[in-house]
C-alpha cells in the first residue's frame, strides 16, 4: 500500500511539473510585436496589440507585462493628445489675434489669410498635422477655426475643433 501511495504521489509531482502552463510561443510574438510598434512610434497600433494580449493571455509573464505597458502607454497617449490639443487652440488663438490687429489697422477684416503675411503672421498657420488653421471672412465678421487631427467638422480627443468667431471662443460657429 506504502509503494502504490509513493508511486501515486510521484505521479502528481511529476504531473504537477509537466502541467506547469509555459508562456504560449504566440503570446511572446505578440509581445515583440507590440514593443515593436511602440519602437517605431505606432502608439495606437502597440496600444492595440498590448490590450488584445494582456485579454487573451492574462495569466502568463507577457500578458502582466502588456497589461503594465498598455496602462503606461495609454497615459503617455492622453498626455500628447492634451499637448496637442492645447498647441492648436493656441494657434488657433494667434490667428485670431493676427485678425484683430489688421482690423485694428485698416477697419476692416482681412479678405484672406495671405492679407496677414508676413505683417501679422510670418506663414499660413498649421496645427500639429500640418492642417491650416481656417480663417473664412463671414458678413458679420470673421471665424478662425482648427478641425483637429482628422480635418473635419466634430470629433473629440485628437480630432477636437476650435473656432473663435468675431474675438469670441465659441462651441458652435454662427455661420452667416
Amino acid at each position: 500500500m506504502k509503494k502504490i501511495f509513493a508511486f501515486l504521489m510521484f505521479l502528481t509531482i511529476l504531473s504537477g511539473v509537466s502541467c506547469e502552463k509555459k508562456e504560449p510561443p504566440k503570446a511572446s510574438v505578440m509581445l515583440k510585436k507590440a514593443d515593436y510598434f511602440y519602437e517605431k512610434g505606432e502608439l495606437r497600433k502597440a496600444l492595440m496589440l498590448y490590450k488584445q494580449l494582456m485579454e487573451t493571455f492574462p495569466k502568463t509573464e507577457s500578458g502582466k507585462i502588456a497589461a503594465e505597458n498598455y496602462v503606461r502607454y495609454t497615459q503617455m497617449l492622453n498626455a500628447e493628445i492634451e499637448a496637442n490639443k492645447k498647441i492648436n487652440f493656441d494657434r488657433t488663438k494667434s490667428l485670431a489675434r493676427a485678425v484683430e490687429l489688421y482690423y485694428r489697422d485698416h477697419k476692416k477684416y482681412p479678405d484672406s489669410v495671405d492679407d496677414l503675411i508676413p505683417t501679422y503672421i510670418p506663414k499660413r498657420i498649421t496645427d500639429v498635422w500640418g492642417n491650416p488653421i481656417i480663417y473664412k471672412r463671414t458678413k458679420d465678421g470673421y471665424l478662425v477655426a482648427c478641425f483637429g487631427k482628422d480635418g473635419i467638422i466634430g470629433g473629440t480627443a485628437e480630432d477636437t475643433d476650435f473656432f473663435i468667431q468675431n474675438g469670441e471662443i465659441v462651441v458652435t460657429p454662427d455661420i452667416k
